[in-house]
């Protein structure tokens, strides 16, 4: 087990991450996939105790409709479209999307822990940042001070990042790879036969 310090992402901001598969989406893509999101204005609001119970249902089902939302929390759906309307305009509820790689054809997923000297730090980072198979580039703290999560479909295609994209940045002093064999969680999920599966009581 290793545990770092998390100092700083690299990477544009308030973008939608859909990254480490072999491309980016344009900004139109992107676009499409997030629909139109509400304006936040102001401070989140504070859920109140009666919101509980709706975001435990969301918490297990983020899809979960109105009418199941109503059902489930003993309330009406106009009641939950308004509370909905209120904490997602807010910014104090948002929606995000799990998933496993591997059932998109990409099992090579690598942590890359690499070593530059201070004064690269922020080139090399964005550098990373850039690339197509970096799903995430950060600054850490401890004996490495920066590392990238890599996702690629295979280990030739690992092999191929390593000793091209990542080879050809001269700044690097060196790095190590820690390939993950078999994912046991991810964010807010477990996985189980090859699946994502809430976690109970998470």
């Amino acid at each position: 087990m290793r545990i770092e310090m998390l100092l700083h992402r690299f990477g544009p901001r308030g973008q939608s991450d859909w990254t480490g598969y072999d491309g980016r989406l344009s900004p139109e893509q992107e676009q499409e996939l997030r629909g139109e999101l509400p304006q936040v204005a102001g401070p989140p609001a504070e859920p109140s105790a009666e919101d509980a119970a709706l975001l435990a249902v969301l918490a297990g089902d983020g899809r979960a409709t109105h009418a199941r939302l109503a059902r489930e929390t003993g309330s009406t759906k106009a009641r939950v479209a308004r509370r909905l309307a209120v904490l997602e305009g807010s910014g104090a509820l948002y929606y995000d999307v799990d998933l496993l790689p591997e059932r998109l054809g990409y099992r090579s997923h690598a942590t890359i822990w690499i070593r530059v000297a201070p004064r690269h730090l922020e080139e090399v980072g964005e550098e990373l940042a850039r690339h197509d198979e970096v799903a995430v580039a950060v600054a850490v703290g401890g004996p490495d001070n920066l590392m990238a999560v890599v996702i690629c479909r295979d280990p030739e295609a690992l092999y191929r990042y390593l000793t091209t994209r990542i080879a050809s940045i001269r700044a690097i002093d060196g790095y190590e790879v820690s390939v993950r064999v078999r994912p046991v969680k991810q964010a807010g999920s477990l996985v189980a036969t090859g699946r994502l599966v809430t976690a109970v009581g998470g």
